[in-house]
């Protein structure tokens, strides 16, 4: 059998991890020196509050000792192991997840970078769950997934720059406010680092311009808000409803590790 593992900014509730048999690893933030996991969609309290009425909020990868226990567990009975990870350019997890591999030792671990996080981790994840139950080996379901991460994607836009310019992941992305005369930037993950695509005219045009950048024929969009969902994740809402009418839409909290990276208010539409 083989056991799927992913980390927190996959997206899951508890029951869809239940559903796929799939162990979410957690990650961490630490608030004014107050140390929480991120839990599942869902069951992470009031972190807007908590980040609002903070003076320092800083973000963990998960531990390599962490996701060792979860292979040798799954080891241990007899699985293979299949670790998918947030994008090694936006967190060290994967690195971590490398360690674990190497500690447990062995070909019964195979850890692949998603180069994504988010909606689309998700929809990579369920692709790995898809290829296990069609009876593919360790080694076959992981090199489809390195196959097809590049056409799983995900577009965001952030109410301003400066979480991400905190971050240093900006790269040669100009370090400006992003509302500055009403005008969104519209990114993307590119090979797991963030490029940045166009700027949008307010929320709708921001809106306008994250759907204009799906194909068509997509069947399966999921809108990740981080904080409080507003009008700039409604907007895209519309947008992808009024494009795309038969396509199974779904809206989630990001959670409050990328909320923490992106900033509140940002917003991220995926698909694969």
């Amino acid at each position: 059998m083989l056991a799927l593992v992913t980390d927190s900014t996959c997206g899951l509730t508890r029951e869809e991890a239940s559903e796929l048999g799939v162990d979410v690893v957690p990650m961490a933030y630490v608030a004014d020196f107050g140390r929480h996991k991120e839990g599942f969609v869902g069951e992470n309290g009031d972190y807007v509050g908590l980040f609002s009425s903070s003076r320092h909020v800083t973000t963990e990868a998960v531990r390599a000792s962490a996701f060792e226990r979860v292979f040798r567990s799954h080891l241990d009975a007899g699985d293979d192991v299949l670790c998918v990870t947030i994008s090694s350019r936006l967190s060290g997890t994967f690195r971590s997840a490398e360690e674990a591999a190497q500690a447990v030792g062995g070909d019964r671990v195979a850890v692949v970078d998603s180069w994504l996080t988010a909606g689309a981790l998700e929809f990579l994840v369920r692709r790995a769950r898809a290829l296990a139950d069609a009876g593919r080996s360790l080694a076959e379901v992981a090199a489809e997934l390195v196959e097809q991460r590049g056409g799983t994607r995900i577009v965001f836009s952030v109410p301003d720059l400066s979480a991400l310019s905190r971050s240093g992941r900006l790269g040669a992305i100009r370090r400006a406010v992003a509302t500055k005369l009403n005008r969104y930037p519209v990114m993307a993950l590119s090979e797991g680092g963030i490029v940045k695509l166009t700027d949008g005219r307010g929320a709708r045009g921001m809106a306008a311009a994250m759907v204009d950048s799906v194909p068509e024929g997509a069947s399966d969009l999921l809108i990740s808000h981080f904080g409080p969902r507003g009008v700039e994740a409604r907007e895209v809402f519309l947008a992808a409803r009024s494009r795309f009418p038969e396509a199974r839409l779904r809206v989630k909290d990001g959670g409050p590790v990328l909320a923490e990276h992106l900033g509140l208010g940002a917003v991220g539409l995926s698909w694969m």
